[in-house]
């Protein structure tokens, strides 16, 4: 089985449309002010009525607020993605399920935030259905020290028990070589598939072809 395949950053409804016809599973929609992908309520739901029906639309959030997450749940976003600080109000808001993004390339911050995660309610904590293995800062297109972390294990902790998304500095000539690595659940990618901080179609299309093409080569090893 392929992993799925997350198109985060959508900024315009073009984009939306190169999404569909490269079969993606995910669309990613990005608020937070200072990313460079920002969008408003009103741009997002221009894109995300261009969406089809089979994409799980995702909310990318940064250290959110109870209050936006009741937002974006009335904009019927299918999940919540949440980056920096977990904040038990804004999890205990969500209704949808959430993917906690964290970097790998920083062993300070991962045990801060594994420590948060294990301080919330084990209702809460199941609220969590994927954790999203970042890179170097958010949306920087930086991977992690991929050999650094083969160790990584996916049965236990923070992990266990929860989808794994491969995320930070993905593109079409390296996510094979993440897929082998790491077997991920899904995988997430941004500014792999631009040129000039703008969504292209041919490198959304070549990234997807790179990941079905190397799910079909495992299945013949």
């Amino acid at each position: 089985m392929r992993p799925e395949v997350k198109i985060c950053g959508l900024k315009k409804p073009a984009d939306a449309q190169y999404v569909n016809d490269a079969g993606a599973d995910y669309a990613g929609f990005v608020f937070y002010e200072k990313s460079r992908r920002n969008l408003s309520r009103q741009q997002a739901e221009e894109i995300m009525k261009k969406i089809s029906p089979r994409i799980k639309k995702v909310a990318v959030t940064v250290s959110p607020d109870a209050a936006q997450i009741k937002t974006l749940q009335q904009m019927k976003f299918d999940i919540i993605q949440m980056h920096g600080k977990l904040s038990e109000d804004a999890i205990t808001a969500a209704e949808l399920p959430v993917w906690y993004a964290i970097n790998l390339s920083d062993p300070e911050e991962f045990e801060a935030k594994t420590k948060s995660f294990f301080e919330l309610p084990e209702e809460l904590q199941q609220k969590i259905t994927a954790i999203v293995v970042d890179g170097a800062g958010y949306g920087g297109g930086q991977s992690f020290d991929w050999q650094k972390q083969l160790n990584i294990d996916r049965q236990a902790g923070i992990f266990a028990g929860r989808k794994f998304v491969l995320a930070g500095g993905l593109h079409a000539g390296n996510v094979a070589e993440g897929i082998r690595l790491f077997d991920p659940d899904i995988v997430d990618v941004s500014s792999g598939v631009e040129e000039k901080d703008q969504k292209e179609e041919a490198l959304i299309k070549q990234f997807v072809t790179c990941v079905k093409e190397e799910a079909e080569e495992r299945k013949e090893r």
